[in-house]
């Protein structure tokens, strides 16, 4: 049932939101060391492995890897260990994403890479959980935001040592003018995100798109958020593949939220902008374009952007559409309650 008016306020900022963001970015170091160690090792390929938000966080590193010389793979979990993939082995980095390290699939991944002899990172909030246990070495972190940037540190890191980041100076500089980037993105949104989530709290369906390193965004938002937190029927799809059959489903009254950014895949969202403003009433565009990002340099708004977007603007976002349905984001029908 739609509502006029939100059932609660929406959640107030953390007051140690920029504490967190400034501790992760104090890590540099230590992941710069990981990161030494793996290469002077010898790493052939590097493996990303999570499962749901922790996979889909992936999605800015994985584009920035993109630059690499050497592959990079990102995969779930599970399917990790019933794949068993032929490149996985003792020139392996494996980098094991686990926001609360209470996935049993991603510390038996950890586990499956101990074997074949990978060295292995964990990323998690508890060295004392089940995926950290598992972790030979670990970083951590506190909150989305956090994440990214430790895993933003370590994607520069890595190509660094591999010679194929001329522009890691400026992608540091830009890093430590992020904590004002993340928090400053909330006081310039708030009001559009709001005004999204009265709109969309009560729709039976959402469509949510994405390009490039947003899609995982997309995937977070309508799987992680939407789906699993709010119990919406939502569903992801990316630009690329918008085409390709879900075009066919847009009608009038068919909601899409549509994610954007300043990267390179920005013409992809722009050209399903294009069609959804001709064929749909109720059309929401998040555009990180509009972001200020103080104090980081021009040719890093589209790095630091995507950062943004994939964790405080997804996230914001749920928190408003929690403020209008009343459904608390952390009530499950299933999830910590039943077996699996």
């Amino acid at each position: 049932m739609s509502v006029t008016t939100p059932t609660a306020p929406v959640r107030a900022v953390p007051e140690d939101f920029a504490a967190r963001i400034e501790a992760a970015l104090a890590r540099r170091p230590e992941v710069e060391a990981h990161v030494e160690r793996a290469v002077a090792a010898g790493v052939d390929n590097i493996f990303l492995v999570g499962c749901g938000g922790s996979l889909f966080g992936f999605g800015p590193l994985r584009v920035l890897l993109d630059r690499s010389p050497i592959p990079c793979f990102t995969v779930n979990a599970d399917e990790l260990l019933t794949r068993r993939p032929a490149a996985l082995g003792a020139r392996s980095l494996v980098v094991i994403s686990s926001t609360n390290g209470g996935t049993a699939e991603t510390a038996r991944a950890a586990e499956l890479a101990t074997q074949v002899g990978a060295q292995i990172l964990g990323i998690t909030q508890d060295p004392a959980s089940v995926v950290g246990q598992a972790c030979p070495e670990l970083v951590l972190h506190q909150g989305i935001e956090a994440k990214q940037v430790v895993l933003a540190l370590l994607g520069w890191s890595l190509l660094d040592a591999l010679g194929a980041a001329p522009e890691h100076a400026e992608a540091m500089t830009a890093l430590q003018a992020s904590p004002a980037a993340f928090r400053t993105a909330i006081d310039e949104m708030d009001a559009d995100l709001d005004r999204v989530a009265a709109a969309l709290h009560a729709e039976p369906v959402v469509y949510v798109v994405g390009s490039g390193p947003l899609e995982s965004a997309a995937d977070t938002l309508a799987m992680c958020y939407l789906q699993e937190m709010q119990w919406k029927h939502a569903v992801a799809v990316g630009s690329g593949e918008f085409l390709h059959g879900p075009f066919e489903m847009v009608t009038e009254d068919l909601p899409v939220i549509v994610l954007t950014g300043e990267d390179t895949t920005r013409p992809m969202g722009e050209r399903v902008i294009r069609f959804l403003e001709r064929y749909s009433d109720k059309v929401h565009v998040v555009d990180g374009a509009r972001l200020t990002l103080p104090g980081v340099p021009e040719a890093m708004r589209p790095f630091v952007g995507t950062l943004v977007m994939a964790s405080t603007i997804v996230g914001r976002l749920a928190e408003h559409f929690e403020a209008w349905s009343g459904h608390a984001l952390s009530e499950r029908r299933y999830m910590w309650k039943v077996d699996y």
